[in-house]
């Protein structure tokens, strides 16, 4: 029994490279999967190419250069198994053309981008906001316990109402400040 656990202590210890490429796949994964299931027709046919492409980037993980972009490195990855895929279902059900394939990506990465900078705007809008503002933020949003607006309210010593107002109000001056930096990114 002894020996049994020992051998389970030294697979739990991981070599900095494999922590790494865990590390790089959780953060990336939902957007991969995201990206395949826009290529391929079906939800059985994402996860199989998914499968595929976990195994792909660990298998090429070596070859991976750290000062490019993981996820852009694995969505390159993504897309040649999916043509790979698509010649192997190819004979079995009729598919996306490879340009309409090249289409889906490059919309995608544009979304993605723009996801990006949306996010980076928010995040910069909520810096401005007063520390009260930005406090009822987090304590709504952000709270482990999702709590009720009726709840947090008391807490607060505010009416449900006056809450909702507040959240409200906030969430506007929010959006009028991203689509402000989004306009002025878009100018540079």
């Amino acid at each position: 029994m002894k020996d049994s656990e020992s051998d389970c202590q030294i697979s739990r210890e991981a070599d900095p490279r494999t922590e790494q490429f865990l590390h790089l796949l959780g953060l990336h994964e939902r957007n991969l999967f995201t990206y395949v299931f826009a290529l391929v027709p079906t939800w059985a046919d994402a996860e199989e190419v998914m499968q595929r492409l976990r195994i792909r980037i660990w298998q090429q993980f070596d070859k991976y250069d750290p000062e490019k972009p993981f996820d852009a490195w694995a969505r390159a990855v993504a897309y040649y198994l999916v043509l790979a895929y698509r010649k192997e279902k190819g004979r079995k059900r009729e598919l996306f053309s490879e340009r309409i394939l090249e289409e889906i990506t490059i919309e995608f990465e544009n979304g993605l981008l723009q996801s990006n900078q949306r996010r980076d705007a928010l995040l910069g809008c909520l810096n401005k906001l007063g520390d009260r503002k930005r406090e009822l933020i987090r304590t709504y949003y952000l709270s482990s316990q999702r709590k009720s607006t009726e709840v947090l309210a008391a807490e607060l010593s505010m009416t449900p109402n006056a809450l909702r107002q507040a959240l409200f109000r906030i969430r506007r001056v929010l959006l009028d400040c991203v689509e402000r930096s989004m306009r002025i990114e878009s100018r540079d």
